[in-house]
């Protein structure tokens, strides 16, 4: 186990270099050709500034991940890289030539079947809920991929302010890989230790004022990292259990905790589809009715925003492990009613800001684009 550790560390060191080294050149590239995110509209920036952090997050990540992971029958690795690099490229693409919708949910669906179908990783169990324990291969895959385009599509729209993707996804990749850890499924410990390496080293530059943003190479990979992360935590702990080993750090309700961990982008992403549906809207129709934008507007800096958030998420994977105990369908739906609760006090409180103050801002944003032109 000593040598399993020394080779965590150093995957998380080893992916935390090379993305610190990756991306001043990609900021210097972008800078170059021109390869800009422009503010305006619901954005929260307000100035040009490239996005193209993914391509340094990716890179960090797929080699530390070959240097430090074994690569046998059974562990579903090469599926997952053979869907993470598609999932990248897709990004990529729509990140200097915006892709049509259609065509990259389409992607999403191939990227999650590759995982699901060709890797076997998926949703086999509801662990009781519904009286329903093990589910049919059928309808395990159609779950499994729903889930994995759901939680891709959440952390591409959570990345609305600077920090909060990143920050959301090592306190995900940190607890998931710490159990990983702790019950020897060393190679999904590498995997999540590589990852919140990359994405800590990305945030030194995604740090307010930005010098650059993930953009969705590198949200809708993390998406995909973390889906397939929150599925394997499910149903390695369930053999756990079934194994009978499961001491001191005991987790009953694996499906309770995982979206406690993903809970802001689970329950944001849930939060405003319905909305949207309500008003009669396209549910991917983009406006400014996600909790960040919420917190901005209340006068919190990106910073203090995510800080709030990463509180919020933690407190959840409190509750979540200290109330296991009600089982995952009670603890479930306490989960998404705190949530709501707090989301409405939230929305409740009177904005500070006047249209004179967002006229200001326009104006702000305005001049900086002028200045850039120039």
């Amino acid at each position: 186990m000593h040598s399993d550790l020394i080779k965590i560390v150093s995957a998380l060191l080893t992916s935390f270099v090379l993305t610190y080294m990756f991306i001043p050149s990609i900021i210097k590239v972008a800078n170059i050709k021109h390869l800009f995110d422009t503010p305006g509209g619901r954005k929260s920036h307000v100035q040009v500034t490239p996005t193209l952090g993914g391509i340094g997050i990716f890179g960090g990540f797929m080699i530390s991940l070959c240097l430090f992971s074994q690569f046998y029958p059974g562990n579903g690795l090469r599926y997952i890289l053979a869907a993470l690099c598609f999932t990248f490229m897709l990004g990529a693409k729509d990140d200097i030539v915006e892709l049509v919708a259609s065509k990259k949910f389409i992607g999403q669906i191939f990227a999650a079947s590759i995982v699901v179908i060709l890797g076997d990783i998926r949703l086999t169990s509801l662990y009781g809920m519904f009286g329903i324990s093990y589910i049919h291969d059928v309808f395990s895959i159609v779950l499994s991929i729903v889930t994995i385009i759901f939680i891709i599509n959440a952390f591409n729209i959570i990345d609305g302010i600077n920090l909060l993707a990143g920050s959301i996804s090592i306190v995900m990749s940190l607890a998931f890989g710490a159990w990983f850890y702790y019950y020897g499924f060393f190679d999904y410990a590498i995997l999540a230790a590589a990852m919140s390496g990359a994405v800590f080293a990305f945030l030194k530059y995604n740090y307010t004022p930005a010098k650059i943003f993930m953009g969705d190479s590198g949200s809708l990979s993390i998406g995909l990292m973390s889906a397939i992360l929150a599925i394997q935590f499910i149903e390695k702990n369930e053999m756990i259990l079934l194994s009978g080993k499961s001491e001191g750090f005991e987790i009953v309700a694996a499906p309770a905790m995982a979206i406690a961990v993903l809970i802001i982008p689970v329950y944001d992403t849930l939060r405003v589809f319905t909305l949207r549906i309500i008003n009669k809207k396209s549910p991917f129709m983009a406006d400014r009715n996600h909790i960040h934008h919420r917190l901005i507007d209340l006068g919190l800096t990106h910073i203090q925003a995510t800080f709030v958030l990463i509180g919020t998420n933690l407190f959840f994977i409190a509750i979540a492990y200290f109330l296991q105990g009600w089982g995952n369908l009670y603890l479930i739906l306490t989960e998404f009613l705190l949530a709501t609760v707090l989301t409405y006090v939230l929305f409740a409180i009177p904005l500070k800001r006047n249209n004179d103050t967002q006229k200001i801002s326009h104006k702000k944003v305005n001049l900086k684009l002028e200045t850039k032109a120039g």
